[in-house]
């Protein structure tokens, strides 16, 4: 997922910048990860990389942390994402029902989320969807078709 970032890297700091387009997360699992990731902007992809920021300030302890999206989103929506996330990397999981799970999730984020420059993605089998406004691409070329990212070749 080198196109999205781990809602847990920071998401307050990725639209730091003004937003000319709809915010967007993906409801997507991946080992050890939360569930919800931030999608990059074509301009965010494309922009060189901050050069970064130290201080003489520790970092705080991990559980000392707000809870990634715990601004945004109910405590029991975060507790069933991450459910849902560690579930799908279980041996054995069932995946068209895990499918099905995240599509509802998804719709959750949503909800809490609303629709006022928010959208919310997931993926079933092939296919990567857009809960509001409704809109489906193939996994392949929805990174070109909805965020207008470059295609990569092969090689790359």
């Amino acid at each position: 997922m080198n196109d999205v970032h781990r809602a847990d890297a920071g998401h307050r700091f990725i639209y730091a910048c003004r937003v000319t387009e709809p915010r967007r997360v993906l409801i997507g699992w991946d080992y050890g990860a939360r569930g919800i990731w931030w999608v990059l902007t074509k301009e965010a992809k494309e922009a060189p990389a901050s050069p970064g920021h130290w201080s003489g300030t520790p970092l705080s302890r991990w559980y000392d942390r707000p809870r990634p999206w715990s601004d945004r989103l109910s405590g029991e929506l975060l507790d069933d994402l991450q459910a849902w996330n560690d579930a799908c990397a279980a041996d054995g999981a069932d995946a068209p029902a895990l499918q099905e799970r995240g599509r509802e999730l998804a719709i959750q984020v949503q909800d809490e989320l609303g629709t006022d420059g928010w959208e919310v993605l997931y993926q079933i089998d092939g296919q990567m969807f857009r809960v509001h406004p409704p809109g489906s691409w193939p996994v392949e070329s929805w990174k070109q078709e909805l965020l207008g990212y470059h295609s990569r070749s092969p090689a790359e």
